[in-house]
């Protein structure tokens, strides 16, 4: 399954590069280019019905890498962001230790453009957002749901806002954006969010798509937003300090909400 999972992320990877690379040919205006590794703190929160009635929360590691170019009038942007926690809950004891590890994969495609408005001082842009979510859970302690997942692919609104000031003789930019999808192909497994991995003739990717469906608002909810700083360095390079507030809600037959607060620093390289 991970070498899957593996697979799955370096063909997106190469679908954006290449989507890139076609939508940003040479125009008259100049267009900036960057690439972005970044390493933060995860914060989540989780409460999963199909594990047990309780809520778990802790911290742990993250990591981003990014595909960015804009120019004057539109933006488009490929991030990538693995993180990997071991949720707790209050309620555990020696004799019932109740974690949950999770290793949580978020990528999303932004295809922006500028809008003109009355504030000139505050650059918006608006346009759209697809996104995937997949997030796998072990519960070692729980025989009967002990390997959980969260799957969904989305598609929906977004938009940013960036106001320019100057700080340390540098011109930095402040940044806001908010995305959230409309219509999802979500799946979780269908007995209990058991996967049944000592069956011979059971099928991981065969098994998700058996369990998955179009849905919109009514099944799930994804509300994702940051602020962000961008700090330019010398040779066009920057340091960019943001702040982002996932939440989604999936309701199949058991639901699950989850909530990761991420707060990150990322190096962009100019090329």
């Amino acid at each position: 399954m991970i070498k899957q999972l593996t697979l799955s992320s370096c063909l997106l990877l190469s679908i954006a590069i290449k989507a890139q690379e076609d939508h940003f040919k040479r125009t008259n205006n100049p267009s900036q280019r960057y690439w972005m590794l970044g390493i933060g703190s995860s914060t989540q929160s989780m409460y999963d019905e199909a594990i047990s009635h309780v809520r778990y929360e802790n911290s742990g590691m993250g990591i981003s890498f990014s595909l960015v170019k804009s120019n004057e009038k539109k933006i488009r942007e490929f991030r990538i962001e693995p993180t990997f926690v071991k949720l707790k809950t209050k309620l555990s004891n020696d004799l019932r230790p109740m974690e949950v590890s999770t290793t949580r994969i978020a990528a999303n495609y932004q295809n922006l453009k500028k809008i003109n408005w009355h504030n000139q001082s505050i650059k918006l842009w608006a346009g759209g957002n697809a996104s995937l979510l997949f997030n796998f859970k072990r519960a070692p302690q729980l025989d009967n749901s002990q390997l959980v997942y969260d799957y969904a692919l989305s598609i929906g609104p977004a938009g940013k806002l960036d106001k320019q000031f100057r700080w340390h003789k540098r011109n930095c930019i402040l940044s806001y954006n908010l995305s959230i999808p409309v219509i999802s192909h979500i799946a979780r497994p269908y007995y209990l969010n058991r996967i049944e991995f000592i069956d011979p003739k059971n099928d991981f990717i065969g098994d998700l798509l058996n369990n998955s469906r179009l849905v919109t608002f009514n099944k799930y909810i994804r509300i994702t937003s940051g602020a962000s700083v961008t700090y330019p360095l010398f040779n066009h390079n920057a340091l960019r300090i943001g702040y982002k507030w996932d939440f989604y809600k999936m309701h199949t037959i058991n639901n699950v909400y989850a909530a990761e607060h991420l707060v990150s620093i990322a190096f962009m390289s100019n090329y």
